[in-house]
């Protein structure tokens, strides 16, 4: 679901109450821009603080981490199988 696409602005828009689209006219006004695309990048902005910021690079540590000692585990296992088929 795209919160931004025209056809929600478009329902946010008729939905603001007039002191809401008074202020959304003035920033609309200040930065030259058409209503919409100011209340499109507002609730982008929005969304954008309530989302928590996602560590990537953390996450591929551990990935990598649990990857080596998965390796390890089955490289272990697979010299006792070896040790234990030659017996």
């Amino acid at each position: 679901m795209n919160l931004t696409s025209k056809e929600n602005v478009d329902k946010v828009m008729r939905g603001l109450p007039p002191q809401a689209r008074t202020a959304l006219d003035v920033m609309s006004e200040m930065q030259k821009r058409p209503p919409e695309d100011v209340l499109r990048d507002e609730i982008q902005k929005y969304i954008a603080g309530r989302l928590p910021s996602i560590d990537i690079e953390g996450a591929i540590r551990v990935v990598k981490d649990r990857a080596y000692q998965a390796g390890y585990i089955v490289g272990s296992l697979r010299k006792i199988a070896s040790r234990w088929g030659r017996e």
